[in-house]
């Protein structure tokens, strides 16, 4: 099955009439019949009732033909959008962005590019620190914004923002009333983590706190995400860890403690070595 296939399906199922489909087509009849049939059997299903007059879509092809549509209106924006772009008068800049971004240093970055350069559409990937990597690789994304980034070969890594680390207890936690916390107060609380990734590098440097001071931490959930972490926390199931820049943000159903010792967490921008987009340039520069 291709475009082409498609594109004398949606013309049918318009016409409602293999002659005229054929005419606006400029093909003969047998060849968008058979065209038809090759569909119809790579879908396994009929797709028009042939003894109706006018021809009749069956409920698989009424589905299909919707889809079919978006499918060809798809191809040709990103058609146009390639031909732009390849002839230096449009540019596209993708990034990927662990959601904690969005609590910093992302929006005001995207905010002054876009106002700075226009013309680049900006494609934003939400996703976890450990899937940048293989997305970078793909050129899916120019740009990784990660948390704890670790190192890899090929990629170029720039910290962006060094922050504290502060705990999120449930109001009614027996350390509510602390100012400030240590690792050691927290011995016996239920551990919430996250991401739930098993390379998770946020969850690993959490773990990493506890051990540092003798402690094996007691992981009691672990959450695809920070919200749903911080919703957790809220409904007394345990504590958890967050940037300072989430804790700014606030929500009335939890607390947010900073550690006597100042904890700190990074958050960072990856990139290909070997990347030599202006676009990027003028991005990283913007960060």
């Amino acid at each position: 099955m291709n475009l082409r296939h498609l594109q004398f399906f949606v013309v049918l199922a318009e016409e409602r009439n293999f002659s005229r489909a054929a005419e606006r087509l400029h093909v003969a009849q047998p060849a968008l019949s058979q065209t038809i049939r090759a569909l119809e059997e790579r879908m396994g299903t009929q797709l028009i009732d042939r003894g109706s007059r006018p021809l009749r879509l069956t409920e698989a092809g009424s589905y299909l033909v919707v889809e079919a549509r978006q499918i060809l209106e798809n191809f040709e924006q990103a058609s146009i959008g390639a031909r732009e772009i390849g002839q230096g008068r449009r540019g596209w800049l993708g990034i990927g962005f662990t959601r904690s971004a969005m609590y910093s240093v992302l929006p005001p970055a995207l905010k002054a590019f876009h106002r700075a350069y226009p013309d680049v559409e900006l494609k934003l990937f939400e996703m976890l620190t450990e899937e940048q990597a293989d997305a970078l690789r793909d050129k899916r994304i120019h740009a990784a914004i990660g948390r704890q980034v670790q190192e890899v070969d090929g990629f170029t890594t720039r910290t962006l923002l060094s922050e504290r680390l502060v705990a999120v207890l449930a109001p009614d936690h027996p350390l509510a009333a602390r100012k400030e916390l240590k690792i050691g107060d927290l011995e016996d609380a239920p551990l919430i983590l996250y991401p739930k990734h098993p390379a998770a590098s946020f969850s690993r440097f959490v773990e990493g706190l506890y051990r540092d001071a003798g402690l094996t931490p007691k992981v009691a959930y672990r959450a695809d995400e920070i919200q749903t972490a911080i919703a957790l926390v809220a409904a007394g199931l345990g504590v958890s860890f967050v940037a300072e820049s989430v804790a700014k943000l606030g929500r009335p159903d939890v607390l947010y403690k900073r550690f006597a010792t100042a904890r700190r967490t990074t958050l960072a921008v990856t990139f290909r070595s070997d990347d030599r987009s202006a676009h990027l340039d003028a991005f990283l520069g913007t960060l």
